[in-house]
């Protein structure tokens, strides 16, 4: 082989060479898209945009049955004040030393709110020896604290029940409450306020009080009814028995049901053919001292239906 033929050889050797490297490496002016597979391999990882809005927009499943508390039932609450005895933190529930009239116990959970002289607080704020007025609801068969309210100072407690005796002078006030099985005696000065007529054996009463050693000490007295009071109910009937001539009205108008007697022999006919659970009726109704006694009852028509 001469010499020109192996420069030939060499020449066509580096420009084969040259081509295979620019196959290989991508130069500095490659298009953009040069690195579009590579992109995309990576990408196949990882969701897109289009997916994560996809997911984004699946409904709200809401709470969920296994982890979630149920929603408590929407009813008016009970407010009762006393001495936090024993806490039970495993259990949840405490022993409440209610003023001058015995003890009762209270559970609570991650539903119920703690407040301590009017800031918000948690369950370990509370302690035993604390007083409290807690407002309480019935959850099943167990009475739950709703809010536990704690104070540094003397604690409110607010009750209702029917009066059993009262004696201004003496500065003595016996109610009977649906909470207690006996009694509950308070002590009246010449600081408690009375609003409302009536105050006497046979009323029924809300009555505001401090806790302290022996009877607590009333704030206020407010007479939700007195005996002869005249009421009018309007509302559905939930319970109905002509038997035993009671019926239960859900009254509109403050939301409580209330136990009514009635007499059938004062309800027109008209009016008895259609009395039934479901329907709306308005009731005319007098208070006696120990129930609500129906003077007339009205039968919305179309009612039940």
């Amino acid at each position: 082989m001469n010499l020109s033929g192996l420069l030939r050889s060499v020449l066509i050797f580096v420009a084969t060479l040259s081509l295979a490297w620019a196959q290989t490496v991508p130069s500095a002016n490659s298009s953009p898209n040069s690195g579009a597979n590579s992109a995309n391999s990576n990408d196949a990882a990882a969701p897109s945009d289009q997916s994560l809005k996809q997911v984004a927009s699946l409904p709200d499943q809401g709470p969920d049955p296994l982890l979630d508390l149920p929603r408590l039932k929407q009813s008016r609450a009970s407010l009762v004040g006393g001495t936090l005895g024993n806490i039970d933190r495993l259990r949840d529930r405490f022993t409440l030393h209610l003023f001058g009239r015995g003890k009762m116990t209270i559970v609570f959970d991650p539903r119920t709110r703690f407040v301590r002289d009017g800031k918000a607080a948690g369950a370990q704020d509370i302690h035993p020896g604390d007083r409290v007025y807690v407002e309480t609801v019935l959850d099943g068969t167990a009475v739950f604290a709703k809010t536990i309210h704690a104070f540094t100072g003397a604690a409110l407690g607010v009750t209702i029940g029917q009066i059993i005796a009262y004696d201004a002078g003496q500065g003595s006030l016996s109610i009977r409450d649906p909470l207690s099985s006996r009694p509950v005696q308070f002590h009246v000065t010449l600081k408690t306020v009375v609003t409302g007529a009536g105050v006497g054996p046979g009323a029924l009463v809300q009555v505001s009080f401090l806790g302290g050693k022996g009877p607590a000490s009333v704030r206020e007295i407010l007479v939700l009814a007195a005996p002869g009071s005249a009421f009018t109910f309007a509302g559905r009937i939930t319970f109905l028995d002509f038997a035993s001539h009671e019926l239960v009205v859900a009254n509109t108008s403050d939301d409580n049901r209330y136990e009514i007697q009635f007499n059938p022999a004062a309800i027109e006919a008209d009016a008895k053919e259609h009395l039934q659970e479901g329907a709306s009726v308005t009731i005319a109704a007098r208070f006696n001292g120990q129930r609500y006694v129906a003077e007339s009852v009205t039968v919305l028509p179309h009612s039940a239906e």
